[in-house]
């Protein structure tokens, strides 16, 4: 290669840094804090259980070849929330099998939702504003509590919609097709997401003929995937129409459906609105935390704050219907609801490019002056007074800015533990307390205690993960465990600060 083109190459590069220089530092710090404090909180709170225990068991066993096996009792791997997304994710795994590497991979896929809403800031509120659209997106709450609470393939939202939504104000209609299609095989509500895009795709001119086709083909893969697709996956062969219960979209359509079937349209209608005004009622505070993170920004938004009401209305209704396990639970609507904030981001920005616009035609020259300065260092301050105050640290597991997350305790042992679980065999059953992966025993199947706990070669129980809202529960579960350990037919194999394994005696084994 000669010098010309060497040199010709580095200027290149140094030009394509100098355009992309703000938002590629918002990724490099994010992907760097939060992969390290993720890793971190893996280790010190044994995070291979909960979430991060399914979401890996599932990996895991694609990495193996088997599609069909999800985490529980052999259910099919796709028959709960239709996650496509997970298959590419196994194959990567099947490569590299490391949990912190998915954990760094998830902070990193976030933390390019940078990128679209920096261009997306220069481009509605002008050149000076470009790194608050990195700001909102990044320091939102919701993102990093989604983060940070194990592994969870439904924060690939983030990034997915932040770059349609970017295509789509851009009109690249290729790659407005293309994150929308991400978008869809991220999880099986994503069509009411793409909806919500299709609605900024209206407010801001775009050719009615895309919006058309956008919207028909994410309705016709939405209704046909939990209509049709997921009953037939769960077992459920009634027909097209056979709606099951899998996955909570059906939570707000268990009572409409009926209506719909017998032509009561007042009574579909009623059986959405009703849970949204309980909701309102119950959960106020989460629309106020929300809106606080952007600076209220939305509400100045005109009329694209539109485009945040399919989100926020999939929020309540899913989370928060009245049947769902964690009704009344407004810390968790504020951890599970990062799908949300793109929508509300973009709301934010135009509602700041309205406020600016104000600002300009006032006479307050001090106010112009370091409006920008005060918006940012109110942002900041709010991030973290949310996250330390709201509803979300009612226990302190998911504030990332508890510090006592990072630091390691002397009641966890992960590298004893992972040791004493690679004793096991694949052959014998276990029965364990919450989600344990298969990265750390190699089983293809998994019973969460209590179920086969009566039968089962081994028995694991932690304390490591008791949370308030689940305390009576939690207790319940103890006493079958201690009832188990001194009925006399197991032996203790492990037991360290919160960890126990227990051996079913010899004479019992059946294998």
């Amino acid at each position: 290669m000669s010098a010309t083109n060497r040199s010709s190459k580095f200027t290149g590069l140094k030009e394509i840094f100098a355009k992309n220089h703000v938002p590629l530092i918002f990724c490099i710090l994010y992907t760097v804090i939060f992969s390290t404090a993720t890793i971190l909180r893996y280790d010190t709170f044994n995070a291979s259980i909960m979430d991060l225990g399914a979401e890996i068991h599932s990996l895991w066993l694609i990495s193996k070849g088997y599609f069909h096996f999800f985490d529980l009792n052999n259910t099919l791997l796709l028959a709960s929330y239709f996650e496509i997304l997970y298959i590419p994710l196994g194959f990567i795994y099947k490569i590299i099998p490391h949990v912190s590497f998915f954990l760094v991979l998830q902070s990193f896929i976030i933390a390019l939702s940078a990128f679209p809403f920096y261009y997306i800031s220069k481009e509605i509120i002008g050149e000076k504003w470009g790194f608050i659209g990195p700001l909102l997106i990044l320091l939102n709450p919701q993102i990093h509590t989604g983060n940070m609470d194990d592994f969870h393939i439904s924060v690939f939202y983030v990034t997915f919609v932040s770059f349609a939504l970017y295509f789509a104000l851009k009109r690249k209609t290729f790659y407005l097709y293309l994150f929308s299609f991400l978008v869809l095989i991220t999880k099986a509500d994503s069509f009411l997401y793409v909806t919500s895009i299709a609605v900024f795709m209206l407010l801001t001119g775009y050719k009615k003929r895309h919006i058309a086709i956008l919207t028909a083909a994410a309705w016709i893969y939405g209704l046909f995937t939990i209509f049709y697709i997921l009953p037939h996956l769960q077992g459920n062969f009634t027909g097209r129409w056979g709606a099951g219960t899998g996955h909570p979209v059906y939570l707000i359509l268990t009572e409409g459906i009926k209506d719909l079937k017998t032509g009561n349209i007042t009574g579909f209608i009623f059986s959405i609105i009703n849970p949204v005004i309980k909701n309102i009622k119950y959960n106020f505070r989460y629309l106020l935390y929300l809106f606080a993170a952007l600076g209220f920004m939305p509400l100045f938004s005109k009329k694209y704050i539109v485009i945040t009401l399919i989100p926020l209305l999939v929020c309540w209704l899913v989370n928060f219907y009245p049947e769902h396990f964690y009704y009344y639970e407004p810390f968790l609507i504020l951890q599970y609801s990062y799908f949300v904030v793109p929508f509300f981001v973009l709301a934010s920005i135009y509602g700041l490019k309205n406020t600016v616009n104000f600002i300009d035609k006032t006479d307050f020259k001090a106010v112009k002056r370091y409006f920008t300065l005060s918006f940012t260092a109110l942002i900041l301050a709010v991030s973290v007074a949310i996250q330390n105050y709201s509803s979300i640290a009612n226990f302190g597991l998911f504030n990332v800015f508890n510090f006592e997350n990072y630091k390691y305790k002397k009641n966890m042992h992960p590298k004893a533990l992972k040791k004493a679980f690679s004793g096991i065999k694949p052959e014998y059953s276990v029965s364990a307390s919450n989600f344990i992966g298969s990265h750390l025993y190699k089983h293809y199947v998994f019973n969460e205690f209590p179920v086969g706990a009566k039968s089962a070669d081994y028995v694991v129980f932690s304390t490591c993960y008791f949370i308030p809202y689940n305390k009576k529960r939690d207790q319940r579960l103890l006493e079958k465990f201690n009832y188990l350990k001194n009925s006399g037919r197991y032996i203790t194999v492990y037991q360290k600060g919160c960890n126990t394994i227990l051996k079913l005696k010899k004479y019992d084994l059946k294998r």
